[in-house]
């Protein structure tokens, strides 16, 4: 029943991007540094990408079929209806970078987070039978992929105001691959406890070991050290920290994708 998870799986990594892009915006904003294009194009990004998670709820496994794929249809019908509120907010969010109002779009961003971040905790009780209780890793496992995914992705559109503005300050792009490189070091420690409380023990299919082995190995050690790369140059060559941060958004997006196929089919948050 793997091919049963796969619009909830894209529609939950199209979700991470747009709202871990809408932090990443806020993130660099507040400190009054951030170019005004670069948030007009993150902000058109989340929105494409937020556009594309809802198209995809109504294709959302339903009746015996999520029943097959051992799903809880109660949390995803939530999750589509609380994508529909997050895209409202991404819209504002955007409509916000062409306003000169820097305390509306620093309140949006805020606001369009923490219901990005409250869409994905919904989602991640999907996996679970109604009366099971709530594992809190599995709630904190998609906002910290969010942060990485998306961050990644802002990261690397913030790089390319360095080619047409040379004298900018490489301040920004700094601290926004200081955020990636911080949110993969928390997400592997997240998957480190759930290795020794025994979760990825036993015996996997070969596929979903393959998946495990890519998210581990690409999504997490590659992003992390990629990212820590693209921080440290970005003080010395802010072309060459781009390229890097591509790079990074590729091992990024590689390891959320698997790891949202685990989960799905699993249960395990990693």
């Amino acid at each position: 029943m793997a091919i049963a998870t796969l619009p909830i799986v894209l529609s939950v990594v199209l979700t991470e991007l747009a709202v871990g892009g809408s932090f990443l915006m806020w993130w660099v904003d507040r400190a009054g540094r951030a170019p005004a294009g670069f948030l007009k194009l993150v902000a058109f990004v989340d929105a494409g990408a937020i556009a594309a998670a809802v198209a995809l709820v109504p294709v959302f496994p339903r009746g015996d079929l999520a029943e097959a794929a051992s799903l809880n249809t109660g949390p995803l019908g939530t999750f589509g209806q609380a994508l529909i509120v997050v895209t409202v907010l991404v819209i504002i969010q955007l409509v916000t970078a062409f306003l000169p109002a820097r305390g509306l779009r620093i309140a949006s961003g805020i606001v369009t987070t923490l219901a990005g971040v409250g869409a994905l905790a919904v989602v991640a009780l999907a996996t679970k039978p109604a009366e099971s209780a709530v594992d809190p890793l599995a709630l904190a496992v998609m906002p910290l992929g969010a942060i990485a995914l998306g961050g990644a992705d802002g990261a690397m559109l913030l790089g390319h105001w360095y080619l047409v503005t040379p004298k900018l300050s490489p301040g920004p792009l700094r601290r926004a691959s200081l955020t990636v490189v911080t949110a993969v070091a928390l997400q592997i420690a997240l998957v480190a406890i759930v290795w020794f409380r025994g979760d990825l023990t036993g015996t996997w299919e070969t596929a979903l070991s393959v998946a495990l082995a890519l998210r581990v190995g690409v999504g997490l050690f590659m992003t992390l050290v990629i990212a820590a790369a693209a921080w440290w140059t970005a003080g010395m060559n802010t072309q060459s920290s781009t390229g890097l941060l591509y790079v990074a958004l590729g091992s990024a997006f590689a390891g959320e994708v698997s790891a949202r196929v685990i989960f799905f089919l699993t249960g395990v948050p990693i």
